[in-house]
Order: C-alpha cells, then structure tokens, then sequence
C-alpha cells in the first residue's frame, strides 16, 4: 500500500482495496510498504513489514521501541508534526487554519531528565508500545548524561529481585534520583538502596508495584536524599523521583519563556492543573495575583516552599480539582495544561460561563486540544495563538501553545 499522510498518534494514513482506510506504524507518507492488517475496535491497522519504496527521508531508526518516528530525519519529523497539528485544527473547527512551524527542541539526543524502564533479566529496557515484549537497551540515547550514568550503574549492580521497574531522574547539574517500583517490601530493599548510594545515586525511594500505576500505592524513601532542583525557565525548582515535571527541561524552557511574549497583563489568572506552579511562577509578574489550582497534596506543597523561597509572594495555591472549582469573578486570564484527555465538558462550561476574557492552553495532546478549541469557539471565543513544539524528538508526540480571546 501507499502511505499518504501523517495523522495523529503516529500512525500514516492508507487505502485497502475497496476504498477502506487503514491506520499504519512505521512509515513515512508517500512510502509503499507491505503491512499486515487487522482490524481493532471497528479500525483497520497494521505495523510496516517491508519498505517496497523509501522515502529520501528515511534513515536508520533507533532500537528503543518508543522513539516511534526515529526512522524519520529530523527536518522530516518536524513537519509531519506540523501537518497532524494542522490536520487535527482543521478537522475540529471545519475551516481552514494557519499554524506556524513546529518550533524544534533545543537538543536531539540525550534530552530526558526522566526515564521509567522495566527491569528484566540482564538489565534495563522499555516495552513495545500495545505489547508486554521489551526490548533490553544497554543505554537510553534521549536521556540525559546522569540519567545513562545511572543507567550504567544499574548494569553493574545485581539488584534483588521483585524489582519490576526503575525510574531515573536527574538533573542538568548531575545529580540523579532513583525510585524502585518492586513487589518486595520496602525494608528488603534497604541495603541495595544504600548500595546504590554509594555507587552514586544520590537518593532512592520506594513504590509498591500496583498495576492501577506507579505511585498509587504510596512511596517513601529509602536512602540519599528527597528531591533537588532543576531549572525551567526562569526558576531552579524542586522534583523528586516520584512527581511530575516536564521530562525535557530545556525544550518546556522555552515554551515558558515563550509565554512573556503572548499574555496580557491584568489582575487575577487562574493556573489549572498547576502541577507545582511552574507555569504560575513565570505568570506571577505579569498579574498581581496567581492563583494555581491542583488535587495533588505533594506538589500543592512542594510549589507552596519554592514559591517563598524564589519570593513570589503573589502566587496562592488552592488544592482542589478543577472539575469542581468556582471560578472567582475577578479572573481575567486562565491558563490550564491538562493531562492527555484534555478538559472535560465541565472544566469547559465552567470557563465559558467565567469573566474571563483571555484563555492561555497548552496541550500535551493535539486531538483533545483541537476538540476543546472547537468547543470554546463555538461559545465565543477566537483562536489568536497557536504555536506547535517538539519536546520529544523522534516521538510522535507534540507540545501546543494556544491563546484564545474572547
């Protein structure tokens, strides 16, 4: 088959005989490969088995099974991620739409401060995506240098077993942490722990396994130290092993330094899903109050001690879910940055029917992203801003800032 074009979650776009259309991994548009086909939940997809004619564009791909574009050169990657963004605007607001370049990540490689391998026998690897089978790595090419350096550590080590999977966080200073997600009690893990410490970890916690996720069943420390600090942006700010930041550091710099060129100033925003407050410290000047809004009791508190010790006294943090919040009626400007599954219609009633006139969204999600656009412009407002990022280099993922107005 002949492969058309890019459209979301990686896949390309081609027709079987008879007219029906197929979502395909591995290819690059204009290719004519050979799948296998099958159909899923009313869809046909399949996985390239042969290249019959290659894209100019193609070059060797990556072993690690989740940098699903890596097969693709650079230049390529960041187009295609144009045309799925504009595909997704497109198809949500039933009109034709600009959107600018995708502004590339600052680094290729060696650009992750977070990794979650499995641990297998032999050592460290990642699952093929929609699969149980995982691919072992001797190293993790888009992490950063601490991060592989404990990745090395690790292949030295023999570690216990129970150990189902490792997460590795480090900073731009050097430092690492560790969090061990096991089946094992915590105590039996203790003296690896201190053995890991000593080979250069700087701290390491503890998980139990739960399949619901990592961290949902609790976690503690086992050794070294809690937390430290990585710059974003404007501000050197605390992460741990087990808590949310953006795993590209550099990359999510430049989208918040980004920000003091597209908002107003005004009186009061409305930070959702804060996380730690990241993004409502870098509003924090042009407002003279930032109220950031967030369910998880560990990042309402690790936000609330880095926001007195940078000095942003104007930036208040309510833990709550935004499903349920009331906006106040004094918000001029709302800034929200939700999980993949976008705002739910309640989240999106709630800041249509607010005094806001100015909605700052960015978006880890193009498909989720577009849907929410369409829904706020059929209820008064207008798309001023888009601009597309690559946090993720060699991964169909994409990174979107919009501004809507009112």
């Amino acid at each position: 088959m002949t492969l058309e074009r890019m459209v979301h979650g990686g896949y390309a776009l081609a027709r079987l005989p008879g007219g029906r259309l197929a979502l395909i991994r591995g290819g690059i548009p204009g290719e004519v490969v050979r799948s296998d086909v099958h159909e899923s939940a009313g869809v046909m997809r399949g996985e390239v088995l042969e290249i019959l004619e290659a894209s100019p564009d193609r070059v060797p791909a990556s072993d690690h099974p989740g940098l699903d574009t890596s097969f693709a050169s650079y230049s390529r990657q960041l187009s295609l991620k144009r045309e799925v963004t504009l595909d997704a605007l497109r198809r949500a607001l039933r009109r034709e739409v600009v959107v600018p370049e995708v502004v590339p990540a600052p680094s290729l490689w060696r650009y992750r401060s977070v990794v979650q391998p499995v641990v297998v026998d032999g050592g460290l690897g990642y699952r093929v995506p929609g699969s149980h089978r995982t691919v072992l790595l001797t190293e993790d090419p888009v992490a950063f240098e601490s991060v592989r350096r404990a990745w090395w550590i690790w292949h030295d080590l023999s570690p216990p077993g129970g150990i189902r999977e490792l997460v590795l966080r480090g900073n731009d200073r050097g430092e690492v942490l560790a969090a061990l997600i096991s089946t094992s009690p915590g105590s039996n893990l203790l003296p690896f722990a201190h053995e890991l410490v000593r080979a250069g970890i700087d701290g390491v916690a503890y998980a139990p396994f739960d399949p619901r996720g990592r961290f949902r069943g609790g976690r503690s420390r086992l050794a070294g130290v809690r937390s430290m600090r990585q710059q974003y942006g404007r501000f050197d700010v605390t992460v741990n092993a087990w808590s949310f930041a953006q795993p590209n550091p550099e990359a999510a710099s430049g989208l918040y330094r980004a920000l003091d060129d597209v908002i107003p100033t005004g009186e009061h925003a409305l930070d959702l899903y804060a996380g730690s407050g990241i993004i409502g410290m870098h509003l924090a000047r042009s407002y003279n109050q930032v109220t950031a809004v967030e369910i998880d009791r560990g990042s309402v508190a690790r936000g609330q001690k880095d926001a007195e010790r940078l000095g942003i006294d104007n930036l208040i943090f309510t833990r709550a879910d935004a499903k349920v919040l009331d906006i106040p009626p004094d918000v001029d400007l709302i800034c929200c940055d939700p999980p993949r599954a976008g705002l739910s219609k309640a989240v999106r009633s709630a800041i249509i029917a607010s005094a806001c006139d100015t909605l700052l969204y960015i978006s880890c999600d193009v498909a989720t992203w577009a849907r929410d656009v369409a829904h706020f412009e059929g209820a008064g407002f207008e798309l001023a801003l888009v601009q597309p990022f690559d946090f993720y280099p060699h991964t169909h993922h994409i990174e979107v800032l919009s501004l809507l107005r009112r």
